[in-house]
């Protein structure tokens, strides 16, 4: 099998199709280059490697194919270190070659593996704004988008995914994952997603109820006996709940609504607490414990949408 691919690579004649295509959809398309990423796909990278380091030797620079050629370097890399500094080469010293953004969506997807959300974001930007045309964007807003979300960057994200799903053409399969990341923007107008880890969490959860309460609660002496009248009542308290899940801050009061009767809907009590520059918080609750809050997001961001987070209340 290995003589046979190189015998046929030797001979530039390689077919790219199939089900190995699907699976290197950003691999080189050149025929003798697809067949070494391919090859490296199938376990033999030291002989991919050795392949391509020899074609590259003898290509000068200035062949039109150089930059494809060194795109697949940087695809049989041994290390992730040598991927990266390939793909940067690319980027720097070949940006108006066909490869350019390409390495780049490389390098996007090579930094949310090893979870360099910051780069990330970077990346994805210089994608949008130095090849605004190019076919990878839809691909770059996925990982932008995840990348922006897990920073609780909600509009960047949301605005990425929007631009995405405009060009992602008949890429049902992408177009579906884009679809279903921008359901986390679909609250409506005029919404301001809060932070994940807003100020009051960052400094701490409010003081617990049962630490300055009575451990063991203390029962008043019944009334003295007035004749044949049952002694009155002690009221009960309900238990303390600290805890809610803000939905979103928004300002358009006919969104507002919209959320609120969603949330009791649910089944859950809604509140609408004031912030900054006009906006309001609505949250639904009441929880005993953060836990308990916890628990209940995925319910709560199924009937209201958007991306819950569970905060203090105030």
């Amino acid at each position: 099998m290995m003589a046979r691919r190189l015998l046929v690579l030797g001979a530039l004649v390689v077919p790219f199709a199939g089900p190995v295509a699907a699976q290197l959809t950003l691999g080189p398309t050149t025929p003798r280059f697809a067949e070494i990423a391919r090859l490296a796909q199938d376990g033999y990278g030291d002989s991919a490697r050795a392949m391509i380091a020899r074609i590259i030797k003898a290509m000068p620079r200035t062949d039109p194919a150089y930059a494809e050629a060194l795109y697949t370097v940087g695809t049989v890399a041994r290390t992730g270190d040598s991927t990266r500094a390939v793909f940067d080469r690319l980027v720097v010293d070949f940006a108006p070659s066909p490869w350019a953004d390409k390495s780049l969506l490389r390098l996007i997807q090579l930094d949310f593996g090893l979870g360099k959300t910051d780069l990330v974001l970077t990346e994805t930007n210089r994608i949008f704004s130095d090849f605004p045309q190019s076919p990878v964007i839809p691909d770059a807003a996925r990982w932008g988008a995840r990348a922006a979300f897990s920073q609780q960057k909600m509009q960047m994200g949301c605005d990425w995914l929007t631009k995405g799903i405009a060009k992602v053409g008949d890429d049902l399969e992408l177009k579906n994952q884009l679809l279903y990341l921008k359901q986390s923007c679909n609250l409506g107008p005029d919404v301001q997603y809060a932070p994940r880890n807003p100020d009051s969490l960052r400094q701490g959860p409010p003081p617990r109820v049962a630490d300055t309460a009575p451990r063991t609660p203390v029962t008043p002496p019944p009334p003295p006996s007035t004749g044949n009248k049952a002694p009155a009542k002690t009221p009960v308290t309900s238990a303390a709940s600290p805890w809610r899940i803000q939905v979103a801050a928004i300002r358009d009061k006919k969104v507002i609504a919209q959320v609120v009767r969603k949330i009791e809907a649910a089944g859950f009590k809604s509140y609408e607490v004031p912030g900054p520059n006009g906006l309001t918080r609505v949250q639904a609750g009441p929880f005993a414990t953060r836990a308990a809050a916890l628990a209940a997001v995925p319910k709560v961001k199924a009937a209201a949408g958007g991306s819950p987070i569970v905060v203090p209340q105030p």
